[in-house]
């Protein structure tokens, strides 16, 4: 066990049922880790019966771009889509489901899949696209949550949540839409296992065959920037197995002081 090394190899422990929270902190490692092959961050939408799932098909290989460019992850070369009830779910650190609309209830094995993701430490973000707080894709995602973790609701992310200073400062605000100014988000042990976005995050990344954006963000090009930010937080965040708030930004810090950082 000394050996671990590899967040996608404590996902499959935890979901096998050899390895306990508590067993897990005496070997985690002390870095966040990407998971995948070769050590590379995957990203992936959700493929979930019905249209919708794949309205920003190419954004996440927009954000890995950017997570390669500005921090020192290594990243796949293609994003990826999952299906619901077939694939590894445990390669990749967070899955993303878009939508703009209501989608049909999801199976007993669908949702017991998911929940053991989530268990064992995955994250699922939520991007609405439909441009309201309370629409037929909102409904839909409250409907599974319900099924998947009972016990659980989703509430409003603070924001003083570590996820706004994994990397960059944030607000929560941040998309291709100003549909709201917050983000819900659902939190095992103060990590959050489920995050709901309302401003089509995805729509702010995604790109056309030749690279240029394929859709307008509302305030331009800064508020798309803001909107790479957040995504690159959301990598940094899902990829640490003990983040401390607290430890955030000791190293920037201490770099602006121009003292050592190990």
């Amino acid at each position: 066990m000394s050996e671990l090394r590899s967040r996608r190899d404590v996902l499959r422990l935890l979901a096998a049922g050899l390895l306990t929270s508590t067993g897990l902190a005496a070997f985690a490692p002390r870095s966040a880790h990407a998971f995948g092959e070769e050590g590379r961050l995957r990203l992936a939408l959700l493929q979930y019966p019905g249209d919708g799932w794949d309205l920003r098909a190419r954004a996440l290989d927009a954000l890995l771009l950017e997570v390669d460019q500005t921090t020192s992850i290594r990243v796949a070369r293609r994003s990826e889509s999952v299906e619901l009830l077939h694939g590894d779910l445990t390669a990749f650190p967070m899955i993303f489901v878009g939508g703009d609309r209501a989608f049909a209830s999801w199976s007993s094995e669908a949702r017991t899949r998911l929940r053991r993701y989530l268990q064992a430490g995955g994250m699922l973000i939520f991007d609405s696209s439909e441009g309201r707080v309370d629409g037929g894709f909102r409904q839909s995602v409250e409907r599974e949550l319900a099924a998947i973790l009972p016990e659980k609701r989703l509430q409003r992310t603070a924001s003083s949540h570590v996820l706004y200073k994994s990397f960059y400062l944030c607000r929560g605000d941040e998309g291709r839409t100003t549909t709201a100014d917050y983000t819900d988000g659902i939190q095992d042990e103060g990590r959050l296992q489920v995050l709901y976005i309302h401003n089509d995050l995805l729509g702010a990344f995604a790109r056309d065959t030749t690279g240029t954006d394929r859709l307008a963000v509302t305030g331009g090009a800064r508020r798309r920037d803001f909107a790479f930010r957040l995504g690159v937080n959301l990598v940094m965040y899902a990829l640490s197995l003990d983040y401390k708030e607290d430890q955030v930004h000791v190293p920037f810090i201490l770099r602006r002081r121009r003292w050592s950082v190990p």
